[in-house]
């Protein structure tokens, strides 16, 4: 989260943190101003994905939903950001910490790692032993769809729900293995520092 831009921080800033104050929006009782900056700011670098449309709607949306007039937890503009714009793989840390920890490797062997990837987006939390037998299952079904598929585009009979499946899968493929590699390029960095 903290390579967000400063150029994006300010979009947010400029979007939603500056538009709710302009409404009349008011720090919570007893949150002092040093507390409240600290959240505008966290706020400020956790949305930094967001689309301009997206940032304009969300601080319209939360306006409307807060008509007491108080500002809304920072919980609550997450969650609120999130129903309009999914952040990206890579600013969600527990996809970004867990494939490049040994974890991302080990699926990455063990033939299960889009489905890793895709488990870590939908629940963002480590799996557990029975998430894992899940995981570990849907690899199994993906890996035979895929090489059905593979095999119906090399006989020219792949629908277009095929190719499109495969694609979507070869993208979330790539997009988890750069994943796995910058955790390995992290650790490499730290041995050869360590050395």
């Amino acid at each position: 989260m903290s390579g967000a831009k400063a150029e994006d921080r300010a979009r947010v800033k400029a979007l939603v943190v500056d538009r709710l104050e302009q409404a009349g929006m008011a720090r919570k009782r007893g949150v002092s101003a040093a507390v409240h900056e600290a959240t505008m700011g966290r706020i400020c670098e956790r949305l930094a994905y967001m689309s301009d449309d997206n940032l304009m709607t969300l601080a319209e949306t939360l306006i409307d939903n807060a008509p007491d007039g108080i500002w809304p937890s920072e919980l609550v503009i997450r969650e609120f950001a999130r129903g309009l714009q999914e952040p990206p793989a890579a600013e969600r840390r527990i996809v970004t910490s867990w494939l490049a920890s040994i974890e991302g490797p080990k699926a990455e062997a063990g033939g299960h790692l889009v489905e890793l990837y895709r488990w870590l987006l939908k629940h963002p939390r480590p799996p557990m032993a029975m998430d894992m037998r899940g995981i570990r299952e849907q690899a199994a079904e993906n890996a035979r769809r895929c090489e059905l598929t593979r095999d119906r585009i090399d006989r020219e009979t792949a629908s277009p729900e095929d190719r499109g499946w495969l694609e979507q899968y070869l993208r979330d493929r790539d997009a988890a293995r750069a994943l796995v590699d910058a955790g390995r390029g992290q650790k490499e960095v730290k041995e050869g520092d360590a050395a």
